[in-house]
C-alpha cells in the first residue's frame, strides 16, 4: 500500500533545509552599499526574503520531525 503521509515528514525535513540553506547562502551573497544606515539594510528585499525562508524553513522542519502534528495524520 502506497502511504503518501508516510513520505511528507521526509518532504518537510529536506525542504525546511532547503530554505535555510538558501537563506544562508543568500546572506553571503546579497549586495551590500557601504553608505546606508543599518536599518535599510534590514528592510532590504533581500533580507526580507531570507527572514521569510528561515521562518518558513523552521516550520517545516517542526512539521517533518513531529512537533507540529500534521492533519489527517494517524
Amino acid at each position: 500500500m502506497n502511504n503518501v503521509a508516510a513520505f511528507g515528514h521526509r518532504f518537510f525535513l529536506f525542504g525546511g533545509a532547503i530554505l535555510i540553506a538558501c537563506a544562508v547562502l543568500q546572506w553571503f551573497v546579497r549586495p551590500r552599499t557601504k553608505g546606508k544606515a543599518s536599518a535599510a539594510q534590514l528592510a532590504n528585499a533581500t533580507t526580507l526574503r531570507m527572514f521569510l525562508f528561515v521562518v518558513v524553513g523552521i516550520l517545516a522542519i517542526l512539521v517533518g520531525t513531529g512537533t507540529i502534528p500534521m492533519n489527517g495524520g494517524r
